[in-house]
């Protein structure tokens, strides 16, 4: 039994599927199974069930996990603790970032941390808003970017700004030339979306529901990078914020209007149980310093917070 197995099995454990630990753990699915095989193995004790739609933890699987939370919760709450009193960050750094911000936030913002702290091992998770929120929740990650429709207030959270939903099409198709584009412009469109729990979806259903509106789901697709393709190729209209569509827009291989009324509040967050670490701090930091930057600069069509 090693961290490596308890971090795997909470993981799977907190989404209830091995798809989807293995999509934030950026491992193998067969590898994940692996690895919770041997712990049952070695426990003696099956701890997940498998079904036909993701797991479910038995009995002896929910003792388990309560155990290995109140561990790791031990040893990351040292860890914090003891790095916080540190002058310079170090250690290893676990954080969360949505798809949307891959081009305009994740890649700048990593490459400028690891060359202010070299000595912080960064371990980056991207994922959907909810299963963020949830990881930071469990301790599995020590900080994340999520929308603030995640109920935010069990966390300590910062609010960094807020910014339009867009309608992205092919190239040449017909939106407004200025301005916002209606809710009801969005009506029997083939869109594209993301799925369920996440935050963007649940933004542009209850946007059109409260108006009475009918909406077409083509595609359920939780990249931004896919949703963007299938949006230039002309397979559907892609609803996304700006800060994912700025460099296809830039390269006009597509189109995009912002969505009138319909909004994104992204805050960093991370647990109210532990001591935020210098590194994580740094990192709170630096994020906000480029998100102003590149409001200021025009350069994210976004609101700052405060």
């Amino acid at each position: 039994m090693n961290l490596r197995q308890l971090r795997y099995f909470l993981h799977v454990a907190e989404l209830r599927s091995f798809t989807r630990a293995a999509t934030v753990l950026h491992v193998a699915q067969s590898a994940l199974s692996r690895q919770i095989q041997a712990l049952e193995e070695e426990l003696g004790v099956t701890l997940l069930q498998r079904l036909d739609r993701g797991v479910a933890l038995t009995e002896a699987g929910a003792l388990f996990k309560s155990r290995v939370e109140t561990l790791l919760e031990g040893l990351e709450r040292a860890r914090d603790e003891v790095s916080a009193r540190a002058s310079v960050p170090s250690g290893r750094l676990s954080f969360g970032l949505p798809p949307s911000m891959f081009e305009m936030v994740t890649v700048p913002l990593l490459a400028e941390y690891r060359r202010r702290y070299p000595g912080v091992l960064l371990r980056v998770t991207e994922g959907i808003s909810a299963d963020l929120h949830q990881l930071v929740l469990a301790g599995r990650l020590d900080a994340a970017v999520v929308s603030s429709t995640e109920g935010v207030d069990r966390l300590e959270s910062r609010l960094l700004l807020t910014e339009h939903l867009c309608l992205v099409g092919a190239r040449g198709a017909k939106l407004p030339a200025r301005g916002e584009i209606p809710l009801e412009r969005l009506a029997g469109l083939p869109l594209i979306v993301t799925s369920r729990p996440n935050a963007l979806r649940l933004i542009v259903e209850d946007a059109l529901a409260c108006q009475g509106l009918p909406h077409e789901v083509a595609f359920e697709v939780n990249s931004t990078r896919v949703a963007i393709e299938l949006a230039a190729l002309g397979a559907g209209w892609a609803v996304l914020p700006y800060c994912g569509i700025r460099d296809a827009l830039l390269a006009q291989r597509v189109v995009a209007g912002p969505i009138r009324d319909v909004t994104v509040t992204w805050a960093f967050v991370h647990s109210r149980e532990r001591t935020l670490s210098l590194a994580a701090a740094k990192l709170g930091e630096l994020l906000a310093d480029l998100a102003g930057r590149e409001v200021r600069a025009g350069r994210w069509k976004a609101e700052l917070a405060g």
